[in-house]
């Protein structure tokens, strides 16, 4: 059987949706997740990187676009983004919204209140759905 699908969405897809992305799949058995961004920076936020490298966890390669994908192969979306900035998405499936504060450019310790925020956020919805 295929696993189901969640899609963690964020503005560039360096922070904040690939660590939703990270944590998800090291604790989900019965769904994978993936991530993408509105825009598609060049690379994943060095920080956040070193931050779940330092965590034991794998992080993807390179950031990817939301408009490079087929949204519908997903079984849910999830938009981590700050409230002013989350978009309506194209699709029909359904989208949760978390509002989180964009760590971009600011101390390590807003990196670590980002990640512990998602971490929790994360951890309920695998709770829920796995």
């Amino acid at each position: 059987m295929d696993k189901m699908k969640v899609l963690f969405v964020c503005i560039y897809n360096t922070a904040r949706s690939v660590i939703a992305e990270t944590i998800f799949n090291s604790l989900a058995k019965n769904w994978i997740a993936e991530s993408a961004g509105i825009k598609k920076a060049e690379e994943i936020d060095p920080i956040v990187r070193k931050l779940l490298n330092e965590k034991g966890l794998k992080v993807k390669e390179k950031p990817q676009s939301i408009w490079e994908l087929d949204l519908e192969k997903y079984d849910l979306i999830v938009t981590v983004c700050e409230e002013s900035n989350c978009i309506i998405l194209p699709t029909k499936k359904p989208v949760k919204s978390w509002y989180i504060e964009d760590p971009k450019g600011k101390s390590k310790e807003v990196y670590e209140k980002v990640f512990k925020e998602i971490e929790e956020k994360v951890k309920e919805l695998v709770e829920k759905i796995d």
